[in-house]
C-alpha cells in the first residue's frame, strides 16, 4: 500500500485540498492479491480502486464512457506485423501503474484511502483513467 501511494505522490497524481462543500467526493477502496510463480507466493499486490459508481451522470461528468485504456486490435496486428516484416523477435513489457500517467480534464475529488487520511482534507485528482471530455 505504501509503495502504491509513494508512487502515485512521485507521479504527481493527486493533491491534498480542503473539503469542498457540494462536490461528489468519490471512495476509494484496497483490493488485495496474490501472486504466484510456479505455485509460490512471489509477491503480495496491492490497488487502490475508486468507486467510480458513485458519480451522477451530467453532474460529475457529462458522458458516460469510462473504460480501461487498451491498445487497438488494429495497432496490435500493425506492431506484429512489422516485427515478422523485420524478422525481429516480439517481447512483452508492462508500464508500471500506466493509467497514472493520463491527465484528468475535470474536477474529481476523493476521499485518501483508509490508513492515509488527512483531517478534514480530501484528493483532488490529477492524473487517473478517465476518457478525454469528461
Amino acid at each position: 500500500m505504501d509503495a502504491k501511494i509513494d508512487n502515485m505522490w512521485r507521479l504527481n497524481v493527486f493533491k491534498e485540498v480542503p473539503h469542498p462543500s457540494s462536490k461528489n467526493i468519490i471512495t476509494p477502496k484496497w483490493v488485495f492479491r496474490h501472486k504466484y510463480e510456479n505455485s509460490s507466493l512471489t509477491k503480495y499486490k496491492a490497488r487502490l480502486v475508486a468507486h467510480g459508481f458513485t458519480q451522477v451522470s451530467g453532474v460529475d461528468y457529462r458522458e458516460a464512457h469510462l473504460y480501461a485504456p487498451v491498445v487497438r486490435l488494429e495497432s496490435f496486428h500493425m506492431l506484429i506485423s512489422i516485427t515478422a516484416l523485420f524478422d525481429h523477435d516480439p517481447c512483452q513489457f508492462d508500464v508500471s501503474a500506466a493509467y497514472l500517467h493520463v491527465d484528468i480534464n475535470r474536477e474529481a475529488y476523493m476521499e485518501p484511502p483508509p490508513g492515509y487520511e488527512w483531517e478534514g482534507s480530501v484528493w483532488l485528482l490529477q492524473k487517473g483513467r478517465a476518457k478525454a471530455g469528461q
